[in-house]
């Protein structure tokens, strides 16, 4: 009786211990620090099982095991977007296409189409159209609006600034007489006549944004539409970084459906300059960080501090000096816009500390970044901070100081090179070379030890590497490897940093902003079984030729969710 008690255990364990499925003769690229590289990796129950060479490990194999040969093609662990917004992204191409614009030229065409489509009366809405983007470095005037489409309302809108057509004025009451306002510019000719272009003073045009009716169905519907489209380029995870209550109950009906192709971490927005009332919104908040499961978990919580550098409305240490032409404005000694007051940054992070949030928030400049940190500071000062991953998000203009008061507190970053790549020549002229060089200074950040994520901050568009931001994340590691910018000049090349620490953004890095990597973010036995075979060995390959990797195989839970026809 013992002995067969004893051969059912063996049983049991040599079942138990029998992979689903074997991938080998691979170029495997672990992120494991004990072993690095490896030819095969084997999965059971959507974990890794094993990983090493293909002998170690095809020997695991039982009699139901599966075996895929890589063909000795290049092998990553999932890879993860630390900001994205696909619910957005998404429901901007619900009606139709958006062409990609570089030029003036480009605008107004796509804006004479769309006016010989949409009904007289409603509005022209043309999303995202930033002047740094734009081939003549400045925006369209309401004239040129109208001349494209005659007599209609028109808005370019950002989010955070806008053009409006002289019909769109006319509708908002906005004329000659109307006072400059007091949180923003509104844009004049040289005979005081408002051009249309506003920078912050979302009050005066914002009502202007179309109000049309989007159905749960359509929100669930382009949100696994995105999510299938991350997986086509290798995304097995990602954190949306801006949803309220609506975008949580759309990612929990994907996840009660099934529908979830790529693991999600969700940042709770909130807005508010009043310190009582952002404590009462956190309070009421019936859930923190780290609810969830490892497809659907609630992440930071969060607040938009200041604008943008690509607007001009980022808040500076300094005035942004005489070189504004890209903006459209003259004004040496603006700085920029503070959403948030310093009072309510610190009221939300004392709150934030005591509930059990991890927060961040959008710090665009580095006045913006550093109120951020005296925020930190504030609530460490009660209750220390260190190991709850208080992040800040964009965090453009990191300097050595506001980088080394980032180590002590355990501060981590959410950094986006795309800024660096299509804005960067831009801008260079506004910030001057010794602001410049602490633009997105992923070298300085790395050997301070500071552990930086990288992200698209996808809004715009599909397309992987047309979209406003590319979430195409080869497109984003070969940009962060080589600080090269959209005109191919490399601009602060002592910031580059090695493929291995590019690829550690999108992996590991991303994993330890949401407290996850023990679970991903490597190729390791016991961890979940994500991962992309992809078109060339990352580490290996030229390095130009990283820009135009592909995702040949996607495979998260050990399902395939994606494979390159």
């Amino acid at each position: 009786m013992k002995i067969f008690a004893a051969l059912l255990f063996a049983a049991a364990m040599s079942a138990a211990e029998t992979p689903d499925v074997i991938y080998f003769n691979g170029r495997i690229a672990t992120m494991a620090p004990g072993k690095p590289r490896a030819e095969a990796l084997a999965i059971k129950a959507g974990r890794f099982l094993a990983v090493g060479s293909d002998a170690e490990v095809k020997k695991l194999a039982g009699p139901q095991t599966r075996q895929v040969d890589l063909k000795g093609r290049g092998v990553l662990p999932g890879l993860m977007d630390s900001h994205t917004h696909p619910i957005g992204a998404g429901l901007a191409e619900l009606d139709t296409q958006i062409p990609t614009m570089r030029s003036i030229p480009e605008v107004l065409a796509y804006v004479s189409r769309l006016a010989a489509r949409i009904p007289a009366g409603q509005v022209i809405h043309v999303p995202k159209v930033y002047s740094t983007r734009m081939k003549e470095r400045r925006y369209p005037t309401r004239w040129e609006l109208d001349k494209a489409a005659p007599r209609r309302m028109v808005l370019l809108d950002t989010g955070y600034n806008a053009v409006l057509s002289s019909a769109a004025l006319a509708k908002m009451g906005i004329t000659r007489d109307t006072p400059p306002p007091k949180n923003g510019k509104m844009l004049r000719d040289a005979s005081g006549e408002p051009t249309g272009v506003f920078f912050g003073a979302r009050q005066l045009w914002s009502k202007l944004r179309p109000s049309e009716h989007i159905t749960t169905k359509d929100r669930a519907d382009v949100l696994a539409r995105m999510l299938k489209a991350y997986n086509a380029v290798g995304i097995t995870s990602t954190i949306d970084r801006g949803q309220g209550a609506e975008g949580f109950r759309i990612y929990q009906q994907l996840r009660r459906e099934g529908k979830l192709s790529v693991r999600t971490s969700i940042t709770y927005s909130i807005s508010g300059a009043d310190p009582s009332r952002i404590r009462q919104t956190m309070e009421a908040i019936p859930f923190v960080t780290g609810f969830g499961d490892e497809w659907l978990r609630v992440n930071a919580i969060k607040v938009v501090a200041d604008g943008g550098i690509l607007l001009g409305t980022a808040y500076l240490r300094e005035g942004y000096g005489p070189n504004t032409d890209v903006y459209g404005w003259k004004d040496p000694d603006y700085r920029g816009e503070l959403a948030v007051s310093r009072e309510a940054l610190i009221e939300m992070a004392k709150t934030a500390n005591r509930l059990g949030w991890q927060m961040t928030a959008h710090t665009a400049g580095g006045g913006a970044t550093d109120a951020l940190l005296d925020a930190y500071e504030a609530a460490d000062r009660e209750q220390p901070i260190r190991g709850r991953r208080f992040t800040v998000t964009h965090g453009n203009f990191p300097n050595a100081e506001a980088i080394a008061r980032a180590k002590k507190l355990g501060v981590v970053f959410d950094c986006q090179p795309a800024w660096h790549h299509f804005d960067g020549e831009s801008i260079a002229p506004v910030f001057g070379p010794s602001r410049m060089k602490d633009f997105l200074p992923f070298r300085s950040l790395f050997d301070a030890g500071v552990v930086v994520a990288g992200g698209s901050d996808h809004m715009i568009r599909f397309d992987s590497r047309e979209a406003i931001n590319p979430y195409n994340p080869f497109f984003g590691m070969w940009m962060a490897v080589t600080r090269k910018t959209a005109g191919e000049t490399v601009l602060g090349p002592e910031q580059r940093i090695t493929r291995e620490e590019a690829l550690k953004m999108w992996t590991l890095n991303g994993a330890y902003l949401t407290f996850e990597e023990n679970l991903k973010g490597s190729i390791e036995p016991g961890k979940l079984a994500d991962f992309v075979v992809i078109s060339k060995d990352f580490l290996s390959c030229p390095e130009d030729e990283i820009r135009d990797i592909e995702a040949l195989l996607t495979v998260v839970d050990g399902k395939v969710v994606y494979e390159r026809k």
